[in-house]
Protein backbone atom coordinates (compact mmCIF):
# COMPACT_ATOMS: atom_id res chain seq x y z
CA UNK A 1 0.00 0.00 0.00
CA UNK A 2 1.28 3.51 -0.73
CA UNK A 3 0.58 7.19 -0.20
CA UNK A 4 1.42 9.91 -2.71
CA UNK A 5 1.60 13.71 -2.70
CA UNK A 6 2.42 15.88 -5.73
CA UNK A 7 4.31 19.16 -5.17
CA UNK A 8 4.49 21.68 -8.01
CA UNK A 9 6.71 24.75 -8.24
CA UNK A 10 8.20 27.02 -10.89
CA UNK A 11 10.47 29.24 -8.81
CA UNK A 12 11.72 27.07 -5.96
CA UNK A 13 12.75 23.83 -7.63
CA UNK A 14 16.12 23.40 -5.93
CA UNK A 15 14.77 24.42 -2.54
CA UNK A 16 11.83 21.99 -2.68
CA UNK A 17 14.09 19.19 -3.88
CA UNK A 18 16.58 19.72 -1.05
CA UNK A 19 14.15 20.34 1.81
CA UNK A 20 11.66 17.60 0.97
CA UNK A 21 14.49 15.18 0.24
CA UNK A 22 16.05 15.84 3.64
CA UNK A 23 12.74 15.27 5.45
CA UNK A 24 12.13 12.00 3.61
CA UNK A 25 15.42 10.58 4.81
CA UNK A 26 13.89 10.25 8.27
CA UNK A 27 11.03 8.10 6.92
CA UNK A 28 13.12 5.45 5.26
CA UNK A 29 13.68 2.32 7.39
CA UNK A 30 13.26 -1.45 7.18
CA UNK A 31 9.47 -1.05 7.31
CA UNK A 32 9.09 1.72 4.72
CA UNK A 33 10.17 2.45 1.17
CA UNK A 34 10.29 6.10 0.08
CA UNK A 35 9.92 7.19 -3.54
CA UNK A 36 10.83 10.78 -4.45
CA UNK A 37 10.55 11.47 -8.17
CA UNK A 38 10.81 14.60 -10.28
CA UNK A 39 9.09 15.53 -13.54
CA UNK A 40 9.90 18.64 -15.58
CA UNK A 41 7.00 20.26 -17.43
CA UNK A 42 8.45 23.70 -18.17
CA UNK A 43 8.03 26.15 -16.54
CA UNK A 44 6.78 23.83 -13.79
CA UNK A 45 8.54 21.01 -12.01
CA UNK A 46 6.46 18.41 -10.16
CA UNK A 47 7.77 16.27 -7.34
CA UNK A 48 6.05 13.02 -6.48
CA UNK A 49 6.37 11.85 -2.87
CA UNK A 50 5.27 8.30 -2.15
CA UNK A 51 5.78 6.24 1.00
CA UNK A 52 5.19 2.49 0.99
CA UNK A 53 4.85 0.93 4.43
CA UNK A 54 4.16 -2.54 5.64
CA UNK A 55 2.03 -1.26 8.53
CA UNK A 56 -1.27 0.60 8.61
CA UNK A 57 -2.32 2.99 5.87
CA UNK A 58 -3.02 5.84 8.29
CA UNK A 59 0.56 5.81 9.55
CA UNK A 60 2.10 6.26 6.14
CA UNK A 61 -0.36 8.98 5.14
CA UNK A 62 0.42 10.89 8.32
CA UNK A 63 4.18 10.47 7.84
CA UNK A 64 4.07 11.62 4.22
CA UNK A 65 1.84 14.62 4.95
CA UNK A 66 3.92 15.69 7.91
CA UNK A 67 7.23 15.40 6.02
CA UNK A 68 5.93 17.54 3.13
CA UNK A 69 4.26 20.06 5.46
CA UNK A 70 7.42 20.46 7.54
CA UNK A 71 9.65 20.87 4.48
CA UNK A 72 7.38 23.45 2.85
CA UNK A 73 6.81 25.39 6.07
CA UNK A 74 10.59 25.72 6.41
CA UNK A 75 10.72 26.91 2.80
CA UNK A 76 8.08 29.57 3.41
CA UNK A 77 9.68 30.83 6.62
CA UNK A 78 13.32 30.79 5.51
CA UNK A 79 13.00 31.87 1.88
CA UNK A 80 9.59 33.13 0.76
CA UNK A 81 9.19 35.24 3.87
CA UNK A 82 12.56 36.89 3.35
CA UNK A 83 11.81 37.50 -0.34
CA UNK A 84 8.44 39.01 0.57
CA UNK A 85 10.01 41.38 3.11
CA UNK A 86 12.70 42.54 0.66
CA UNK A 87 10.26 43.04 -2.22
CA UNK A 88 7.74 44.90 -0.06
CA UNK A 89 10.39 47.23 1.36
CA UNK A 90 11.85 47.91 -2.09
CA UNK A 91 8.41 49.04 -3.25
CA UNK A 92 7.06 50.76 -0.13
CA UNK A 93 10.30 52.57 0.74
CA UNK A 94 11.60 53.28 -2.76
CA UNK A 95 12.24 56.91 -1.73
CA UNK A 96 14.80 55.78 0.87
CA UNK A 97 18.45 55.21 0.10
CA UNK A 98 19.62 51.63 -0.63
CA UNK A 99 21.41 51.63 2.73
CA UNK A 100 18.24 52.67 4.57
CA UNK A 101 16.22 49.96 2.81
CA UNK A 102 18.88 47.44 3.77
CA UNK A 103 18.65 48.58 7.41
CA UNK A 104 14.84 48.29 7.38
CA UNK A 105 15.11 44.76 5.97
CA UNK A 106 17.62 43.83 8.69
CA UNK A 107 15.43 45.29 11.46
CA UNK A 108 12.37 43.47 10.14
CA UNK A 109 14.09 40.10 9.82
CA UNK A 110 15.55 40.51 13.31
CA UNK A 111 12.04 41.08 14.67
CA UNK A 112 10.64 38.12 12.76
CA UNK A 113 13.39 35.83 14.03
CA UNK A 114 12.05 36.17 17.59
CA UNK A 115 8.74 34.51 16.66
CA UNK A 116 10.04 32.23 13.94
CA UNK A 117 9.04 28.93 15.55
CA UNK A 118 5.47 30.08 16.20
CA UNK A 119 5.01 31.26 12.60
CA UNK A 120 6.53 28.08 11.19
CA UNK A 121 4.23 25.87 13.26
CA UNK A 122 1.16 27.80 12.10
CA UNK A 123 2.13 27.39 8.46
CA UNK A 124 2.99 23.74 9.03
CA UNK A 125 -0.47 23.14 10.47
CA UNK A 126 -2.08 24.98 7.56
CA UNK A 127 -0.24 22.84 4.98
CA UNK A 128 -0.85 19.64 6.94
CA UNK A 129 -4.60 20.34 7.08
CA UNK A 130 -4.67 21.20 3.37
CA UNK A 131 -2.99 17.91 2.44
CA UNK A 132 -5.63 16.02 4.37
CA UNK A 133 -8.07 16.86 1.55
CA UNK A 134 -5.78 17.51 -1.43
CA UNK A 135 -3.05 15.28 -2.81
CA UNK A 136 -1.50 18.05 -4.95
CA UNK A 137 -0.04 21.32 -3.69
CA UNK A 138 1.31 24.21 -5.75
CA UNK A 139 3.93 26.10 -3.73
CA UNK A 140 3.40 29.53 -5.31
CA UNK A 141 -0.38 29.16 -5.41
CA UNK A 142 -0.62 28.04 -1.79
CA UNK A 143 1.56 30.93 -0.67
CA UNK A 144 -0.50 33.47 -2.59
CA UNK A 145 -4.05 32.30 -1.90
CA UNK A 146 -3.98 30.14 1.23
CA UNK A 147 -1.66 32.30 3.33
CA UNK A 148 -3.17 35.70 2.56
CA UNK A 149 -3.90 36.56 6.20
CA UNK A 150 -0.35 35.53 7.09
CA UNK A 151 1.15 37.90 4.50
CA UNK A 152 -1.13 40.69 5.74
CA UNK A 153 0.18 40.22 9.26
CA UNK A 154 3.71 40.17 7.90
CA UNK A 155 3.06 43.43 6.07
CA UNK A 156 2.02 45.10 9.33
CA UNK A 157 5.26 43.93 10.95
CA UNK A 158 7.30 45.33 8.05
CA UNK A 159 5.48 48.67 8.18
CA UNK A 160 6.01 48.94 11.92
CA UNK A 161 9.71 48.15 11.57
CA UNK A 162 10.02 50.76 8.81
CA UNK A 163 8.27 53.41 10.88
CA UNK A 164 10.45 52.66 13.90
CA UNK A 165 13.62 52.80 11.81
CA UNK A 166 12.75 56.12 10.16
CA UNK A 167 11.70 57.61 13.50
CA UNK A 168 14.99 56.51 15.06
CA UNK A 169 16.89 57.93 12.09
CA UNK A 170 15.12 61.29 12.44
CA UNK A 171 15.84 61.29 16.15
CA UNK A 172 19.55 60.60 15.65
CA UNK A 173 19.76 63.35 13.04
CA UNK A 174 18.02 65.70 15.47
CA UNK A 175 20.53 64.84 18.19
CA UNK A 176 23.45 65.21 15.76
CA UNK A 177 22.37 68.71 14.71
CA UNK A 178 21.90 69.82 18.32
CA UNK A 179 25.28 68.39 19.26
CA UNK A 180 26.95 70.30 16.41
CA UNK A 181 25.19 73.49 17.52
CA UNK A 182 26.33 73.05 21.12
CA UNK A 183 29.91 72.35 20.09
CA UNK A 184 29.99 75.55 18.01
CA UNK A 185 28.82 77.77 20.89
CA UNK A 186 30.95 79.31 23.59
CA UNK A 187 29.79 78.22 27.08
CA UNK A 188 27.76 80.99 28.75
CA UNK A 189 28.14 79.49 32.20
CA UNK A 190 30.68 77.13 33.71
CA UNK A 191 28.42 74.86 35.72
CA UNK A 192 24.71 74.32 36.32
CA UNK A 193 22.82 72.01 38.66
CA UNK A 194 19.47 70.62 37.53
CA UNK A 195 17.06 69.48 40.26
CA UNK A 196 13.97 67.43 39.31
CA UNK A 197 11.58 66.40 42.03
CA UNK A 198 9.66 63.08 42.02
CA UNK A 199 6.57 65.11 41.09
CA UNK A 200 8.37 66.54 38.06
CA UNK A 201 9.00 70.14 39.13
CA UNK A 202 12.47 71.22 38.08
CA UNK A 203 14.77 74.20 38.51
CA UNK A 204 18.32 75.06 37.53
CA UNK A 205 20.95 76.56 39.83
CA UNK A 206 24.44 77.86 39.24
CA UNK A 207 27.40 76.40 41.12
CA UNK A 208 26.73 78.68 44.10
CA UNK A 209 23.17 77.43 44.45
CA UNK A 210 21.46 80.50 43.00
CA UNK A 211 18.37 79.77 40.89
CA UNK A 212 18.80 80.90 37.29
CA UNK A 213 15.87 82.77 35.71
CA UNK A 214 13.39 81.58 38.26
CA UNK A 215 10.30 82.71 36.37
CA UNK A 216 11.12 80.49 33.38
CA UNK A 217 12.31 77.47 35.32
CA UNK A 218 10.10 76.78 38.28
CA UNK A 219 7.02 75.28 36.58
CA UNK A 220 4.60 73.35 38.82
CA UNK A 221 2.79 71.68 35.91
CA UNK A 222 5.63 69.26 35.15
CA UNK A 223 5.09 65.63 36.06
CA UNK A 224 6.65 62.21 35.69
CA UNK A 225 4.33 59.63 34.11
CA UNK A 226 5.56 56.06 33.67
CA UNK A 227 9.12 57.27 34.12
CA UNK A 228 8.82 59.91 31.37
CA UNK A 229 9.39 63.61 32.00
CA UNK A 230 6.74 65.80 30.34
CA UNK A 231 7.57 69.04 28.51
CA UNK A 232 10.88 67.45 27.57
CA UNK A 233 11.78 70.04 24.92
CA UNK A 234 11.54 72.84 27.50
CA UNK A 235 14.44 71.68 29.64
CA UNK A 236 16.53 70.75 26.61
CA UNK A 237 16.03 74.15 24.97
CA UNK A 238 16.96 75.95 28.17
CA UNK A 239 20.22 74.04 28.49
CA UNK A 240 21.04 74.69 24.84
CA UNK A 241 20.43 78.40 25.46
CA UNK A 242 22.75 78.41 28.47
CA UNK A 243 25.38 76.14 26.84
CA UNK A 244 26.92 75.18 30.22
CA UNK A 245 30.36 73.67 30.42
CA UNK A 246 29.13 71.15 33.00
CA UNK A 247 25.62 69.91 33.79
CA UNK A 248 25.01 68.15 37.09
CA UNK A 249 21.69 66.33 37.51
CA UNK A 250 20.15 65.72 40.92
CA UNK A 251 17.44 63.18 40.12
CA UNK A 252 15.97 59.82 41.11
CA UNK A 253 16.74 56.64 39.19
CA UNK A 254 13.50 56.58 37.18
CA UNK A 255 13.93 60.18 36.01
CA UNK A 256 17.60 59.64 35.14
CA UNK A 257 16.55 56.81 32.80
CA UNK A 258 13.74 58.75 31.09
CA UNK A 259 13.84 59.67 27.41
CA UNK A 260 14.37 63.37 28.02
CA UNK A 261 17.56 62.95 30.01
CA UNK A 262 18.87 60.31 27.62
CA UNK A 263 18.50 62.88 24.83
CA UNK A 264 20.27 65.54 26.88
CA UNK A 265 23.11 63.10 27.59
CA UNK A 266 23.46 62.36 23.88
CA UNK A 267 23.48 66.06 22.96
CA UNK A 268 25.87 67.28 25.67
CA UNK A 269 27.82 63.99 26.01
CA UNK A 270 30.79 64.34 28.41
CA UNK A 271 29.41 67.56 29.88
CA UNK A 272 26.63 65.67 31.69
CA UNK A 273 27.07 64.18 35.15
CA UNK A 274 24.76 62.72 37.76
CA UNK A 275 25.20 63.62 41.40
CA UNK A 276 25.96 60.42 43.35
CA UNK A 277 23.77 61.64 46.22
CA UNK A 278 24.43 64.94 47.95
CA UNK A 279 22.30 66.25 50.80
CA UNK A 280 20.20 68.46 48.52
CA UNK A 281 19.24 65.82 45.94
CA UNK A 282 18.78 63.15 48.62
CA UNK A 283 16.16 65.37 50.17
CA UNK A 284 14.30 65.54 46.84
CA UNK A 285 13.77 61.83 46.30
CA UNK A 286 14.40 60.08 49.60
CA UNK A 287 10.66 59.59 50.07
CA UNK A 288 9.88 58.57 46.46
CA UNK A 289 12.09 56.39 44.32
Amino acid sequence: MNSQIIIGTASYVDEVRDRVGNELKFLSDEHAEVHFEEQDEHPWVFFSVRVCRANQQGDRKFACRFAVAKALSELFINLLESDYVKDFIEEAYHYCSPQDRFEIVSCTLETLEKLKIIRRNRILQSIFDYLAEHRTINVEGFARFRLQSYWNQLQHIVERAGEDFLAEKDYLEFVRLLRCFVEMQEPKIDEVHVFITPEGTFFICDQKGHVIRREHIRTPSFSVIDGEFNYKDYLLSMLITLVPETINFHVSDCIWECETLRTIQQVFEERVFRCPGCERCHHLYSSKK
